[in-house]
């Protein structure tokens, strides 16, 4: 299984961890590779959790639906990602999110009694993988935190520029390649997809940005970040 997985050496979760030991890993787990169309659900809300899983190919969103019909989109993962571990060893018996596929998207699903007990061999892989999760969890409450950060913003020119701004530090580039589309990037932000795209093109008029289909450009950083 281990010569189906891109760039192995960069996944967090495999980190130090060498390519035998992988292996020796997915047979010890039982772990297995599933493979989804655009726009199935790996899993619902209020299903029971069971499995840790490891984007191999394409992007899954995680959302949140609500009765109103309203959908509040939490996070995207990629390539190299794993999803479901908040769950992991937290008292909660069902999701209380969606996992979207966005595109055809293959993924491991290791089941969760890897984690919960050591084999009887002690295994140096099963330490690794362990505390790789831990950095990986810790990383991801940085994440919901950093958007809490976020919808903080009372108006939502503020709540743009705040996000632009932190994509912008994290990417190195004024210039952001969008990893969402108008609809999610609006959910995540929590606004309508018709008021995100007023807001952005009075933004432009103002000459703050530049937005194209799949990018937004910072022209003006300084009067963005005075905004928050």
């Amino acid at each position: 299984m281990i010569e189906k997985i891109k760039d192995c050496d960069r996944i967090h979760l495999f980190r130090d961890i060498s390519r035998e030991e992988i292996e020796k890993m997915f047979r010890c787990s039982k772990t297995v590779e599933r493979s989804f169309g655009d726009g199935s659900y790996v899993f619902r809300q209020g299903e029971t959790p069971r499995n840790l899983f490891l984007v191999l190919d394409g992007t899954v969103m995680i959302s949140k639906d609500f009765a109103s019909g309203k959908r509040d989109v939490l996070f995207m993962v990629g390539q190299g990602d794993v999803f479901g571990e908040m769950f992991l060893f937290a008292d909660t018996k069902t999701y209380w999110y969606d996992a979207i596929t966005q595109g055809k998207v293959r993924l491991l699903e290791i089941p969760w009694d890897f984690f919960y007990c050591f084999c009887s061999n002690a295994c140096e892989h099963h330490r690794m993988i362990t505390k790789n999760m831990l950095e990986i969890q810790s990383e991801k409450n940085f994440t919901m935190t950093r958007k809490l950060h976020l919808l903080s913003g009372t108006t939502l020119r503020e709540r743009i520029a705040l996000w632009l701004i932190e994509q912008a530090v994290d990417s190195g580039s004024d210039t952001i390649k969008l990893s969402m589309n108008r609809e999610e990037l609006a959910d995540y932000l929590g606004t309508t997809r018709p008021s995100l795209s007023r807001e952005l093109m009075k933004m432009q008029q103002e000459q703050l940005i530049e937005a194209d289909k799949n990018t937004i450009k910072i022209l003006h950083r300084d009067a963005l970040e005075m905004l928050y």
